[in-house]
């Protein structure tokens, strides 16, 4: 039982990494998108943009900080 709730956590993180990366990229185009068609006083008025861009860098901060531990 031991070694098979290991294993179903060991299987979750690389899921977890998986998903944090693909939602990393995509939200990665999406604001690369925006940002070539929208002026910067466009963007610094968009409350979505705003957001998305925080949700991005959270995403690149849960990855390297999942990272450091399964490295330590």
């Amino acid at each position: 039982m031991k070694q098979h709730s290991e294993k179903r956590t060991e299987e979750a993180v690389k899921m977890l990494l998986q998903t944090l990366n693909r939602n990393w990229y995509d939200t990665g185009i999406v604001l690369d998108e925006f940002e070539a068609t929208h002026e910067e006083r466009e963007r610094e008025q968009s409350k979505h943009y705003d957001a998305l861009v925080a949700g991005h860098y959270a995403l690149k901060g849960a990855i390297e900080e999942i990272n450091n531990r399964l490295n330590k």
